[in-house]
């Protein structure tokens, strides 16, 4: 099991903020990205779709209708079907108190364990005070003691999960998504839990369970978080740009007296947020859609 970081090819300059400076690695995969392969170990090659629906928006994704509520509200393959789609079906947890990387890692498990028994691990091993999770690499440890205590859980084995530093919208990482790697990311949200620049001041953990590539090429993902039960769709580029702005804490306005845990060097040091996220591989749901 791979736990040390991995940096991807160099990122274009990030909004804000400069993420730690680390040792290159290896590229992520060689492997034709052309090839999927779907849980039955059948080759998908890249679908092209060109009919134009005549009625409905997203009226080719009624058969999903998590996803075609997804489309729908932002407002992507309105009228013709995606040239790609893969979405691994992890049900939705909401949080309760700052603890949404802590719910996103208990998704992986289905619930069990709970963001609370996570809570209290994290608690005896000073990651945390109230739910916060200011560290990847923090996160991360924490997702290795997990799984081994909880192996049985997870179907599909062997689950492995790697601390990566650097540009999330990157061929690399494209690749890992179009392959069915999933990925636990912070971002800073906004009202709308939508990804933002507003330097971390909200700093926020999801859990990127898939991907779509539209008519036109471009990019996004799916994504559960604590903050809601619907399926989210953001453009890899905006979450990858708000993963690179994590630069300083706020105390949440509702948390006014609450300690916070914060790793040596803040949220915008090597040991905190700011280009970091954790991808997830051979991990499967019980349920995956491929179209």
């Amino acid at each position: 099991m791979s736990n040390s970081p991995t940096t991807p090819p160099p990122p274009p300059p990030p909004p804000t903020g400069t993420p730690c400076q680390q040792q290159s690695k290896t590229p992520l995969t060689e492997r034709n990205v052309v090839d999927v392969i779907n849980n039955n170990g059948n080759r998908i090659g890249k679908p092209h779709h060109n009919v134009i629906l005549s009625s409905g928006e997203c009226a080719w994704a009624t058969q999903y209708p998590e996803i075609q509520k997804a489309c729908f509200l932002n407002r992507v393959c309105q009228y013709a079907p995606p040239r790609e789609l893969r979405v691994q079906n992890v049900e939705p947890i909401l949080q309760n108190g700052p603890t949404c990387g802590l719910t996103a890692l208990s998704m992986i498990f289905d619930g069990a364990p709970s963001a609370k028994a996570l809570l209290e691990q994290a608690i005896a091993r000073g990651y945390s005070n109230n739910g916060e999770m200011f560290s990847a690499r923090q996160l991360n440890e924490l997702f290795e003691v997990v799984l081994e205590e909880n192996r049985h859980l997870v179907e599909y084995k062997p689950v492995t999960h790697t601390l990566i530093s650097g540009w999330m919208d990157d061929p690399n990482i494209q690749i890992k998504l179009r392959l069915g790697a999933m990925f636990l990311v912070p971002y800073d949200p906004d009202k709308n839990h939508t990804p933002c620049l507003n330097r971390g001041h909200r700093a926020h953990w999801a859990l990127v369970v898939g991907y779509l590539i539209d008519q036109f090429e471009d990019f996004y993902v799916f994504a559960r978080h604590g903050k809601t039960k619907n399926l989210a769709l953001w453009s890899l580029r905006d979450l990858a740009k708000s993963n690179a702005n994590l630069v300083e804490f706020c105390q949440p306005v509702g948390h006014p007296n609450e300690t916070f845990i914060l790793p040596e060097g803040g949220m915008g040091g090597c040991n905190g947020l700011l280009c970091k996220f954790i991808m997830i591989e051979n991990y499967k749901a019980k349920n995956e859609i491929v179209l």
